[in-house]
């Protein structure tokens, strides 16, 4: 396999992956929402059909920045870049602002009879302004004291907004994806150690500030002592996602057969318990294979980040592909009972378009930095002379 086909491979397993996942995803939907819908007098398709049109819209963008955009000019164009971080921050203001408040977090905005959570936009749009302003103010923020605080102001002021809007999971999820970022820059260790302590004392202060969020914490220890509490202090739905779990066996009990989801007594098994529910219906099987997938974009993702020689995509590549993937294991350890409850859903897989567009704008831009991996890159080098790809 030549350098030429190598870009390709790495880009086209990613989009592949996503999209078959996407369109595992709407099957899911449908079979977790059918009876959600019909109890709430909607058309028995309606979750899967918005999947469906996010999916198509979602292959489109990725296509499209693929083809007709040039990554490197994220670093280049400084109005690009501002650009990218003010659209970031207006959409994140514009959630507290006119949000409404679902399932305790903030993070939706009900536009003309649809809802849209901009803060998973905005979420991949930093990634996107931390990698390109490394990236162009690289020499300043070694040298200069003054410009790394400014720095560290710039990126993690959205999570402190993300954080308003009572979301932990994507501040933490976001948190984690700076710091890997940080880590890879070759940067001092004091660099790295400073952020790290600003993102421990915000998450103390989120938990410790929340008695609900203490509440989910003990509930992975005793999820039975909650089972009965109300509303944000419950843990019946976690309680409900071990029974699916428990049901679906080594081989799941079939698509459509999943009884926590028909009896409705898994409520959001087409979104925040999207696992359980596919745990249900295909086992631990197709749990497991689900799982690999993650996997599989993980490795195609480092392996691009490895791949390149220009830092800004190095920097992104990393960023995005850990957007992806730790965003899936949260929601799996979520729903295993591994972490604590919350409102993340599972990348391609879960209802929600907002989170499918955001999920293939990340695609897109990995498959944008493979198409202008170099032909002499370490990585492709030594891929090449071990005859992996010879």
């Amino acid at each position: 396999m030549n350098y030429k086909d190598l870009r390709r491979f790495y880009a086209f397993s990613i989009f592949f992956l996503a999209l078959i996942l996407s369109i595992a995803g709407i099957v899911f939907v449908y079979t977790g929402s059918y009876f959600y819908c019909v109890k709430h007098g909607l058309h028995p398709y309606t979750y899967a059909l918005k999947q469906a049109l996010a999916l198509f819209a979602g292959v489109v963008v990725a296509l499209s920045i693929y083809r007709y955009f040039d990554y490197r000019t994220i670093a280049s164009n400084r109005k690009l870049l501002w650009g990218v971080y003010f659209v970031a921050i207006f959409l994140l203001i514009a959630v507290l602002l006119f949000g409404k408040e679902i399932n305790n977090s903030k993070s939706w905005i009900y536009i003309a009879g649809f809802s849209l959570q901009p803060a998973e936009i905005a979420k991949v749009l930093v990634i996107i302004f931390v990698s390109g302003y490394i990236k162009y103010k690289w020499y300043e923020i070694q040298r200069k004291p003054s410009v790394f605080v400014g720095f560290l102001f710039l990126a993690f002021f959205p999570v402190l907004l993300i954080l308003l809007e009572k979301d932990l999971g994507s501040a933490m999820i976001l948190s984690i994806v700076i710091f890997a970022i940080l880590f890879v820059t070759e940067l001092s260790f004091k660099y790295i150690l400073y952020p790290v302590l600003i993102g421990f004392v915000m998450f103390v202060v989120a938990v410790v500030t929340a008695p609900y969020r203490i509440a989910r914490i003990k509930m992975l220890l005793s999820p039975a002592d909650y089972y009965h509490a109300a509303g944000k202090y419950s843990s019946y739905q976690l309680v409900q996602a071990f029974v699916a779990f428990a049901k679906g066996g080594l081989l799941g009990m079939g698509l459509g057969q999943g009884a926590q989801s028909k009896f409705l007594f898994l409520t959001f098994s087409f979104s925040d318990f999207m696992y359980a529910h596919i745990a249900e219906e295909t086992g631990v099987v197709g749990a497991a294979i689900v799982l690999l997938a993650f996997f599989a974009i993980l490795y195609f993702g480092i392996s691009i980040a490895n791949g390149t020689d220009e830092k800004v995509g190095k920097f992104m590549a990393l960023g995005l592909t850990l957007y992806i993937f730790l965003q899936a294991i949260v929601h799996m350890g979520v729903n295993m009972g591994l972490l604590p409850t919350t409102g993340i859903t599972l990348p391609f897989l879960s209802m929600g378009g907002t989170s499918l567009l955001s999920m293939f704008i990340a695609v897109g831009f990995l498959m944008n930095i493979a198409k202008f991996l170099p032909d002499e890159s370490r990585t492709s080098y030594e891929l090449v002379e071990k005859g992996r790809y010879a």
